[in-house]
């Protein structure tokens, strides 16, 4: 008689996981878990490492993240670090933009002549009339907020576009003297003057904000204890002034004790160096007062020529 034989039931084999390389296991035990001396385990939900968590992933926009940014600059008690953040969401309407926000564009005129209409010739600043050749060039400070100038790159790529119009302050009252001069001479009509601003500069300079938040985390991270949340206020100064001021790294001695929580605790000492304070006449203050003292020249050529 025959055997019947019965299949074996397939046993599931699951593939051996590679182990992480050390580095990655740490990262990944500070800044995701924290562990109490008791052994218990917890999400870390600080706002530090919120931070680290946004910054690194582009789903995540930049006005959020500088948001939270805000709130650890008053939980360590640091102004420059509520400054800085307010300032890349609000805009530098003081004029004061910093390096990394200045990029090169080309100046461009839109006109009309006897014969044809001009769009997207580009100029020099030699072209511009006499009064107005010091107040522009290539260089464009983009004082605008991240949310204003990552909605500006959206609506660009919406419309198939690689490049920006972008407006010179004061350029309507340009408009009306160079113009003016135009009629004089027996030339065409200037129809608009802006930069023409690729969008993968103002892309450039998003990134760079959004390492700026890596580095400054990654900072305050190289100073503190394994199991500490957030920085001390010492800690947060050190990182602020080695990464937006250009500062030197300080070197922290951290001194343990047994909190009555069962949690470690860290009194820390550093000596902080800060550079020395550096009058920087930028291009775009000199902007502003190069086009204050052209707008009281606009008003009495516009009198003169409301009373001819």
């Amino acid at each position: 008689m025959d055997k019947v034989l019965t299949p074996k039931p397939k046993r599931r084999v699951s593939a051996a996981r590679p182990p992480d390389a050390p580095w990655r296991s740490a990262w990944k035990a500070r800044a995701v878990v924290m562990r109490r001396q008791d052994g218990q385990v917890r999400t870390d939900q600080s706002l530090l490492a919120q931070i680290e968590r946004d910054a690194i992933d582009d789903r995540v926009t930049l006005a959020t993240t500088l948001r939270k940014c805000i709130r650890l600059g008053a939980q360590a008690r640091n102004d420059e670090l509520r400054d800085w953040a307010s300032k890349e969401l609000d805009g530098y309407r003081d004029g004061d933009v910093p390096d990394y926000r200045i990029i090169h564009a080309p100046l461009m005129i839109d006109g009309l002549t006897f014969k044809a209409q001009v769009r997207g010739q580009q100029i020099s600043s030699m072209d511009l009339p006499d009064f107005a050749r010091d107040a522009y060039s290539e260089e464009l400070p983009l004082a605008h907020g991240v949310g204003d100038l990552a909605a500006q790159v959206r609506n660009a790529k919406a419309a198939g576009k690689t490049a920006i119009k972008m407006s010179p302050p004061g350029a309507a009252e340009l408009l009306k003297l160079w113009n003016h001069e135009q009629q004089q001479s027996g030339g065409g009509t200037i129809m608009a003057f802006y930069w023409d601003v690729n969008i993968g500069r103002i892309e450039g300079v998003l990134e760079h904000i959004r390492t700026t938040l890596v580095r400054l985390v990654a900072e305050m991270r190289a100073t503190m204890p394994e199991d500490a949340s957030e920085p001390s206020p010492e800690q947060a100064a050190s990182a602020v002034n080695y990464v937006l001021k250009g500062g030197k790294r300080s070197t922290f001695n951290l001194n343990t004790a047994v909190a009555s929580n069962g949690l470690s605790a860290y009194a820390s000492s550093a000596n902080v160096s800060t550079p020395p304070a550096v009058q920087k006449d930028g291009g775009w203050t000199k902007t502003i007062a190069i086009w204050t003292v052209i707008g009281v020249i606009i008003a009495a050529i516009t009198l003169y020529l409301a009373l001819k």
